[in-house]
C-alpha cells in the first residue's frame, strides 16, 4: 500500500546546514518589529537624557610648524649634534610622531604650569579650604590636570600639528593653548644649551676610537677571506659570473647534442627496421650518406639481371652461359646487401658518437654546476664581510663628521620651530548630541534585532510553512485557523471537531477544502486510498483535523471512513457520537462483521469505524495479518480511509499504521508542537520507509502579528478558496 515520493524534500535531518536565508532573517525582524521598535526607542531617549546632563567641555586649538630640519648655518656638510628634525636618526613620520608625544606629555605640561603658576589658578586646579597641600603637590596636581586636558595631532601630508585643550571655560582654554605652545618653543631651543653637546662630543670621541679599531679588523678579515680563497686577481661575483656563462655555453651545447642523438637514433631504428627488406626496394640507403658505388651497384644490377634474363629465354636456365650470369647477378645482389649492413653499421657508429658527445656535455655541465655550488658557501661569507666592511667605514666616516661638528653645534642658537596660529577661541566639543544619537540609533537598533533574534532562537516551536521545509522535508499541505473556544466537556468537544460540518463557509472549511484539494494534487499520480493522521505528541490536533479532513472529502462525494486506531486513548467516538461497543478490534478478533461495525454519521458519505473494546495489546493486534486483511476489505467498500492513529513520539502504533498505509499526514500545532520533537517524529517515519505527504499546521491566530505574516496570503469568504501555490481549487475536488 504504501509508496516511496520520489519528490520528497530533504528535511533538517539530512541538511543541518541550510545556508543564509535572508528572507527569512528579514522576516523574523518584521515579525519582531515592535519589539525592535521599542528598544530603540528606550535606547534614543536613555541617549538624549545621558547626553542633556553631560557638562559643556570648549575646545581651543594653537599650531605650530616643525619642519623635519633645523636650519643649518655651518653648510650641507656640516651636521648637527643635537638633532631638532628628523635628521639621519629617524624618518620624517617617526620624527613627527615622538613630537606629537612631546606636546601632550606630563613633562611639557609640568613645564607650563611652572614658567605661568598656574598652580595658583583655581580653574585649573579648585582650592578648597585650608588646603594643606604644598606647591611642589599643587604643581603635581595642576600638571596631572593640564595633562588630561591637552592633546595634540599632526595634520595629514602636513608640517603643521595643532595642540588641542579642552576645558569648561573657553577663555581658559583658549590662554591654556597658547601657554603650552610658548612652552614647547623655549623647550626645543633649549635642547642646545643643557650641556647635552659636551657629553655628545665625549661620546662622539669614544666611539670614533671603536669604529677606527672595527673597520680595521673588518679589513684585516676580508684580506685573509680572499687570500685563502685565491680571489686576490679577482672579485667571487666575476668568478661567479664565468662560472654560470660556462654553465649557460655547455648546457647550450648538450642541448644541441641531445637533439643530434634523437635525430640519428630515430634514422638508426628506422634503418634497423628495414633490414630483412628486399635490398633494391629498400629506402636503408636514403637514411645514410649517398654513396657512388650504391649507384653504380645498382646500376650494374639492373644490366646483368637484364642480360640474364635474355640469355634464360635464348638458351635455357641450365646452360653454362646462363648460370656465369646468374652467378655475376647474384654477386651483384651480395655487394648491395653488404653496402646496406655498412650503412646501418655507419648509422650505430654515428649514433655511438653522438651518444658519447652528449655524455660529455652533460658530465661537464655536471662539473660546473658543482663548482658553482661550492662558490655558494664562499658568497655568503664574502657578501657577510663585504657589507661589515661597508657598515664600519660608513660608521667611522659618520663619527668622524660628527665629532668635528661637536663645538659648532653648540653655538647654533636656531630652531625648527614655528608658531603657526594662536588660539582665539574656543568651541564646543562635548557633548555632541547629533554624534551621541546616532551612536545611540545604531547601538539600540542592533540591540533591538540582537533581541528579536534572541526571541526567536529561544521559541522552539514550529511556527511557520518554512520550519515544516527544514523539519520535516514535506510540504505543508495547509493551515486550520483557531476556530473559537468551546469550553470543556464532550459538548466543547463536539462542537469544535464538528465545526466545519457545522459551518460550511467559515474560514476554517475554507482551509480545510484547500487542505483536501492539495491532498488530491499530492497523490495525482499514485493511489492513495489509505492515509494515517498522526501527531508527534498528544492533543495537538490529530483527531480533529482527521473529522475536518474526512467532512471535507465526503462533501466533494467520495465514500469515506474514518478508522479511530488510538486503542489506548479513543476519542473519535465520543466527538461523532457513536457507540464505541463493536468497532476494530472486534473485526480484527473476528467476532463481528463489517456491517455490525461501521457507524453512519449526519454528514452524508461519512462513516466511522470506532475502536471498540480496549484490547491489552494493540500494537500486536495491528501487526497481525488479520488488520491487514480487514484494512483490504475496508479499501474495497469506500474512497478513502483515514486512520485516526495515536502519537508518533508516545507508542509505537503510528508507525505501525504508517507502515502499512499509502501516506501519512503529519499533524503540527501552530506555537506548541516542538521542532525537535517533529524532527525526530519525521525520522521514525523515515526509518520505516513511511510516506509523507505533508504536514497540516492547525490552531493558526490569522490576527495575530506572530502568526499573520506568513500566511497573509490566505483569503477567507471568497467563493474559491486558494491553494497553497495560489492557484483555484479545481471543480469536482
Amino acid at each position: 500500500m504504501k509508496q516511496s515520493d520520489p519528490h520528497e524534500k530533504p528535511s533538517i535531518l539530512e541538511d543541518d546546514d541550510p545556508g543564509l536565508d535572508l528572507q527569512r532573517y528579514m522576516r523574523v525582524v518584521r515579525k519582531h518589529l515592535w519589539v525592535i521598535a521599542a528598544v530603540v526607542a528606550v535606547g534614543l531617549t536613555a541617549t538624549v537624557l545621558y547626553t542633556m546632563r553631560q557638562p559643556k567641555i570648549y575646545q581651543a586649538r594653537a599650531a605650530v610648524v616643525i619642519d623635519p630640519h633645523a636650519p643649518n648655518m655651518y653648510g650641507s656638510k656640516m651636521q648637527e649634534v643635537i638633532q631638532l628634525g628628523a635628521g639621519n636618526y629617524w624618518s620624517n613620520q617617526e620624527y613627527y610622531n615622538t613630537q606629537v608625544d612631546i606636546l601632550a606629555s606630563y613633562k611639557l605640561a609640568k613645564m607650563t604650569v611652572e614658567r605661568n603658576q598656574l598652580h595658583l589658578d583655581p580653574r585649573l586646579v579648585p582650592h578648597v579650604e585650608n588646603d594643606t597641600r604644598t606647591k611642589d603637590e599643587l604643581i603635581e596636581a595642576a600638571a596631572a590636570a593640564l595633562k588630561r586636558s591637552i592633546s595634540a595631532k599632526q595634520r595629514r601630508d602636513s608640517r603643521i600639528v595643532n595642540i588641542y585643550v579642552n576645558h569648561t571655560n573657553p577663555d581658559f582654554a583658549v590662554k591654556l593653548a597658547n601657554m603650552h605652545v610658548d612652552t614647547y618653543v623655549e623647550y626645543v631651543r633649549s635642547l642646545r644649551t643643557t650641556g647635552k653637546a659636551e657629553v655628545a662630543a665625549q661620546d662622539l670621541a669614544r666611539e670614533l676610537d671603536a669604529a677606527s679599531k672595527q673597520l680595521a679588523a673588518t679589513e684585516k678579515e676580508l684580506l685573509k677571506f680572499k687570500q685563502d680563497n685565491k680571489l686576490i686577481s679577482t672579485s667571487l661575483e666575476e668568478k661567479q659570473n664565468m662560472v654560470m656563462r660556462e654553465i649557460v655555453n655547455y648546457s647550450t651545447a648538450h642541448a644541441s647534442a641531445r637533439v643530434k642523438r634523437l635525430e640519428i637514433e630515430a634514422t638508426r631504428a628506422r634503418a634497423r627496421r628495414l633490414r630483412n627488406t628486399d635490398v633494391l626496394e629498400s629506402p636503408i640507403f636514403g637514411l645514410t650518406t649517398p654513396s657512388a658505388l650504391v649507384e653504380t651497384l645498382k646500376d650494374q644490377y639492373t644490366r646483368a639481371k637484364h642480360k640474364m634474363d635474355e640469355k634464360a629465354l635464348e638458351l635455357g636456365p641450365r646452360h653454362p652461359e646462363y648460370l656465369r650470369q646468374k652467378k655475376e647477378v647474384d654477386g651483384l645482389y651480395a655487394a648491395l646487401q653488404r653496402e646496406a649492413k655498412r650503412a646501418v653499421r655507419e648509422l650505430d657508429e654515428r649514433y655511438y658518437a653522438a651518444l658519447a658527445t652528449e655524455k660529455k656535455y652533460e658530465k661537464e655541465v655536471e662539473r660546473l654546476k658543482k663548482e658553482a655550488l661550492a662558490l655558494e658557501p664562499l658568497n655568503a661569507k664574502y657578501t657577510t664581510l663585504k657589507r661589515q666592511q661597508k657598515q664600519d667605514e660608513a660608521n667611522y666616516t659618520l663619527m668622524l663628521e660628527r665629532s668635528r661638528a661637536s663645538d659648532m653645534s653648540k653655538r647654533n642658537r636656531t630652531t625648527n620651530i614655528t608658531e603657526h596660529g594662536k588660539a582665539r577661541h574656543a568651541y564646543l566639543v562635548h557633548p555632541r548630541m547629533k554624534l551621541n544619537v546616532a551612536v545611540g540609533l545604531l547601538l539600540s537598533l542592533m540591540l533591538g534585532i540582537g533581541l528579536a533574534f534572541m526571541l526567536e532562537y529561544v521559541d522552539r516551536t514550529i511556527k511557520a510553512a518554512e520550519d515544516v521545509d527544514r523539519v520535516v522535508g514535506a510540504p505543508l499541505l495547509g493551515v486550520i485557523p483557531l476556530v473559537g473556544d468551546f469550553g470543556a466537556g464532550i459538548d466543547g468537544m463536539r462542537d469544535r471537531d464538528l465545526y466545519v460540518s457545522n459551518n460550511p463557509s467559515s474560514a476554517a472549511a475554507e482551509c480545510c477544502r484547500s487542505i483536501r484539494t492539495n491532498i488530491l494534487f499530492s497523490t495525482a499520480d499514485r493511489p492513495m486510498s489509505t492515509l494515517t493522521i498522526s501527531s508527534p505528541k498528544p492533543r495537538e490536533g490529530k483527531t480533529t483535523t482527521t473529522i475536518y479532513l474526512g467532512t471535507t472529502m465526503a462533501q466533494s462525494g467520495q465514500r469515506v471512513l474514518i478508522v479511530d486506531t488510538d486503542m489506548r486513548r479513543p476519542r473519535l467516538h465520543k466527538s461523532m457520537g457513536v457507540s464505541r461497543e463493536r468497532g476494530l478490534t472486534n473485526l480484527i478478533l473476528g467476532d463481528a462483521a463489517v456491517e455490525d461495525c461501521i457507524k453512519t454519521t449526519d454528514i452524508p458519505n461519512l462513516y466511522v469505524l470506532p475502536c471498540g473494546p480496549q484490547p491489552p495489546n494493540p500494537a500486536e493486534l495491528l501487526l497481525t495479518n488479520r488488520f491487514k486483511e480487514v484494512m483490504a476489505d475496508l479499501e474495497s467498500r469506500y474512497d478513502r480511509i483515514l486512520l485516526d492513529s495515536p502519537p508518533l513520539l508516545a507508542v509505537t502504533d503510528a508507525v505501525v499504521l504508517a507502515r502499512l498505509s499509502d501516506g501519512v499526514v503529519m499533524v503540527a500545532q501552530a506555537g506548541k508542537t516542538l521542532i525537535d520533537d517533529a524532527a525526530q517524529a519525521t525520522r521514525q517515519l523515515k526509518d520505516v520507509d513511511a510516506a509523507i505527504l505533508g504536514v497540516i499546521l492547525n490552531d493558526i491566530d490569522l490576527h495575530d502579528r506572530k502568526y499573520g505574516y506568513y500566511y497573509s496570503a490566505y483569503r477567507y469568504g471568497d467563493d474559491e478558496a486558494p491553494l497553497l501555490d495560489g492557484t483555484a481549487e479545481p471543480e469536482g475536488a
